[in-house]
This record gives structure tokens, C-alpha cells and sequence, in this order.
């Protein structure tokens, strides 16, 4: 399977990565940047890299549109009879629509449309994926290839500011909160690269838990938290410091302008 990614950026690189990673041959995905140098985590991938968006959607099963949702337009008008039929284009671009695709991609005959917001995790097979399709095939579709970087959520384009705040921005949240407990482990005498990698794996497993079994989260507090114990007093003492408020506001404003 040919695939062209369309900027190399964070999120276009991680799809990259993320797809190799899965067992898909680097020699047939090929991406695209204004500079002609090749990042070095890309190269060391074996992935190919062209400041010609054209050669790159030659042949091409799969085009993924990874550039700023301002650039779309005048990536893809230009090369729009050049994408094959039948091709598979998906886009990463964040506010721009099934139709405003459709729009900038007339010139094109008979290619299939969807529309994706992942999270940098797919780099690690471990993302989330929200994923809407201009036809059930073409989100099918889209769906095969995406599952192998992770969760995917297949979901209306109503959907999809909600899912950007969960999971595009919720990971940088979880991350504050990796931090937050990197430092407490600090104060606590803990070396910082230490309490780092227990508070990560703290939190993997927490995710696993609920993940695992399908249960509440506040079931699994319920299970560590005993009657005047250290756990309860700890987020007792979280919950007075706004935690929970702290982390649904956050959330909420992390949520996309209509």
C-alpha cells in the first residue's frame, strides 16, 4: 500500500511512525516538507521525504493531509487531478470539513474522503482516533488503517471538537498531571527521573485498570482507598484544591470555537 503524508509536522510524523511501527514498509510511505532535509527520526525510520507534494500522491492508495488547516486549500487545489482515483484521502486538519475537502479536491475523479483527529500517541500504536467518513466505505476504509495506531472513535463531525478537547488536548493535560507528580516526588526526595518514570507507569497502570475491567473510575479508587488511610486523605486534599473542577474546566476550554 503507497501512502503520501502531507506535512511532516508533529502529528504527520507521528502518523508516519506510528504506521511503521504497526509492520507497514517505510519504502511505501513517502512525506512531504517545505525544507528538503530529512528530520532525523524520520530517516532513521527509513521514511522518504519530498518538498513535491505532486510526486509524492503519484501512485498513491492513501493521502494524508497533515498541514495546518489554513494551508489545505492551496496544498491540495494545485495537485487535486494528480491524486488517483479511487485513492483513500484522509485529513488531519483540524476545523475543515468533509464538504470544505470536497470543495478544494473537485479537480479529483472518484477519490473517497475522511476526516480524522488523532492524538500524538499514534506514534506509539497507542493514540485515540476520532474518525468521520463522506461515505461509510470511505470511513470503513479509513478505519482498517487507522486502528492499528490505537483506539479509534468512528463518530459524526459534530463529534469531533468534543474528541479534540479528550484526547488531541487531553494528552498534554495528562501530561501537566505526569509532572505535577514528578515534582511532588521531588519534594519528597525522590531524584526527578525516578519519580518520573513511577508516576508514568502510576498512570498506565490506572489506565489499564479501567481499560481492563470496563469499570467506573471511582470504582478503582473505591478498591485503594481505605477508612482513614493515606489515599483518601490525599485526594481529599486534591479535591479542596480544586482538582476535579480544575480538570473539567480545563477541558472545557480546551474545546474548539463553533
Amino acid at each position: 500500500m503507497k501512502i503520501a503524508i502531507l506535512g511532516a509536522g508533529n502529528m504527520g510524523g507521528a502518523i508516519a511512525k506510528g504506521l511503521v511501527r504497526s509492520g507497514l514498509n517505510a519504502a511505501d510511505i513517502t512525506l512531504t516538507r517545505t525544507q528538503p532535509e530529512v528530520p532525523e527520526d524520520l530517516a532513521a525510520l527509513g521514511l522518504a521525504v519530498t518538498t513535491d507534494n505532486t510526486e509524492a500522491v503519484a501512485g498513491a492508495e492513501v493521502v494524508f493531509v497533515a498541514v495546518k488547516p489554513w494551508l489545505v486549500s492551496t496544498v491540495l487545489q494545485p495537485i487535486a487531478a494528480k491524486i488517483p482515483s479511487g485513492a483513500l484521502v484522509i485529513s488531519v486538519a483540524a476545523g475543515v470539513t468533509l464538504a470544505d475537502l470536497r470543495a478544494d479536491l473537485s479537480r479529483a475523479k472518484g477519490v473517497r474522503l475522511a476526516r480524522i483527529m488523532p492524538n500524538t500517541a499514534v506514534g506509539l500504536c497507542c493514540g485515540v482516533t476520532a474518525i468521520a467518513g463522506e461515505t461509510p466505505e470511505a470511513r470503513d476504509a479509513a478505519k482498517a488503517l487507522l486502528d492499528r495506531l490505537g483506539l479509534t472513535v468512528v463518530c459524526g463531525e459534530d463529534r469531533f471538537g468534543a474528541i479534540t478537547a479528550l484526547s488531541g488536548c487531553g494528552i498534554a493535560h495528562a501530561l501537566r498531571f505526569l509532572r505535577a507528580g514528578q515534582e511532588a516526588g521531588l519534594e519528597m526526595g525522590v531524584p526527578a527521573k525516578m519519580a518520573g518514570e513511577i508516576f508514568a507507569q502510576v498512570m498506565k497502570g490506572a489506565a489499564e485498570l479501567v481499560l481492563h475491567s470496563g469499570t467506573h473510575p471511582e470504582a478503582e479508587v473505591d478498591r485503594v482507598c481505605t477508612p482513614g488511610g493515606l489515599t483518601i486523605r490525599g485526594i481529599n486534599a486534591m479535591e479542596r484544591a480544586g482538582f476535579t473542577g480544575a480538570v473539567v474546566q480545563g477541558l472545557l476550554a480546551s474545546l474548539p470555537e463553533k
